[in-house]
């Protein structure tokens, strides 16, 4: 039955949505804010699947947002909209990653399952060609950020379910671990709190900055937490050197009352988390580290791109560092030493050279003036805290945070290509 629904939708659904979506500037809308909405959880097929191996990529996998995301491209190729140059954005970088995942194949004990990664890399660099062709046009992009400050919304919903009604010590939403939802958040509501304190937003933006702080408080997540803070001061820094107004000033001592209060109410909560985090925990991430470097020194272009877990289990690295049993098949929280595993010193190069590029363009769009500007300081300081939450996590390599990273690398381009003055 899955493969009936797949192919339906495939050879059905993609082309009426796309066709429809050439005609309406309505549809375009609601579909480009479905994409950013649906990455929150998105619906998926595996056209090969190995679901208990513990690696970044466990199967050949086709998202209901890679088919939005079909569509979409097939409606801008209707309309005459793509940009003859639209593989350029980003292009050395990505090609120069993508290149040096390859290469890893030619050593990778498993070339199925290190082909799962190529293919999610493939997947997202189409989302993100898709997306950049469409947000040339503004009111596109603006309901992408829509769509994803309503998908923080709904995953604040689903953490007071959670919380409140399943009684969770620790909320993950609609995510695979309580530090995903809080990386997530963390990445899309600095872009939400900038435009709400340049008067932007919509009228439920608050809401999505409230959801935020709540989703990092439920999740007990010490970076999460840590990493929410810094970005909204880096963001209300920013905003009030570019353009001091009474209304960011309004906002910014109703966050610092709300703030406040929510900190008294959940203090006790916090604190018991810093003071009592499992020491076994900090010490098998430490291990797992050590494995990491190990494997890099050892295997100078890599073991092979999703094969930090298995190398562990299988390659002798387990017992080397004398890893707990139920560990033994774990993967790197640290996504630049994992980075270095499984591509080498030059594949972690290359994926540092990604990460630099999209931030420093999101940093040339914050210098404009505008909601573009203002789009820009938001993305950088998400994608700021992101990067440095890698250094205690991997949740960057997974597929929802993947959508995010390349949705909103998609708006810096598109919109700095947008604004470029003609020649």
């Amino acid at each position: 039955m899955k493969w009936i629904v797949f192919f339906v939708t495939l050879f059905g659904v993609v082309p009426w949505l796309a066709d429809r979506a050439a005609r309406s500037e309505v549809v375009r809308r609601w579909l480009v804010f479905g994409i950013a909405f649906e990455l929150f959880n998105p619906h998926h097929i595996n056209l090969i699947s190995d679901e208990n191996y513990r690696g970044d990529s466990r199967g050949i996998e086709v998202t209901t947002v890679d088919l939005l995301a079909l569509a979409l491209w097939l409606a801008q190729r209707a309309r005459g909209r793509l940009p003859a140059g639209f593989f350029s954005p980003f292009l050395v970088p990505r090609m120069f990653y993508l290149a040096a995942a390859l290469a890893s194949l030619t050593a990778t004990p498993d070339l199925l399952r290190s082909f799962f990664s190529v293919w999610k890399i493939v997947r997202m660099y189409f989302y993100f060609i898709a997306l950049e062709g469409a947000f040339a046009e503004l009111i596109l992009a603006r309901a992408f950020l829509d769509g994803l400050g309503m998908g923080v919304l709904w995953q604040g919903v689903i953490a007071l379910q959670q919380k409140y009604i399943y009684h969770a010590i620790r909320v993950l939403g609609s995510q695979s671990h309580p530090n995903s939802l809080a990386m997530l958040v963390n990445l899309i509501t600095p872009t939400a709190f900038a435009l709400m304190l340049a008067g932007q937003g919509r009228r439920w933006v608050g809401g999505v900055v409230a959801s935020a702080a709540m989703c990092n408080v439920f999740s007990l997540c010490r970076g999460g937490m840590m990493m929410y803070v810094f970005s909204l001061s880096v963001v209300a820094f920013l905003s009030m050197i570019k353009r001091p107004t009474t209304h960011k000033i309004k906002v910014l001592s109703w966050i610092a009352v709300g703030g406040a209060l929510a900190l008294l109410k959940s203090m006790d909560t916090i604190i018991n988390r810093f003071v009592n985090a499992p020491k076994e925990s900090e010490l098998a991430r430490k291990l797992f580290n050590q494995a990491a470097k190990a494997m890099a020194d050892e295997h100078p272009f890599g073991i092979g791109i999703n094969m930090y877990s298995y190398m562990l289990d299988r390659g002798g690295y387990a017992d080397r560092f004398n890893i707990e049993p139920g560990d033994r098949n774990g993967i790197a929280h640290h996504i630049y030493w994992l980075t270095s595993a499984e591509l080498g010193y030059v594949g972690v190069t290359a994926y540092v050279l990604v990460l630099l590029t999209v931030f420093f363009s999101a940093l040339r769009l914050a210098t404009r003036k505008g909601v573009e500007g203002e789009m820009g300081v938001g993305i950088m300081a998400g994608l700021g805290v992101t990067y440095l939450q890698g250094f205690a996590e991997w949740i960057a390599r997974q597929t929802t945070m993947s959508y995010a990273f390349w949705g909103l690398a998609a708006v810096v381009a598109a919109r700095l290509r947008a604004s470029r003055p003609p020649r």
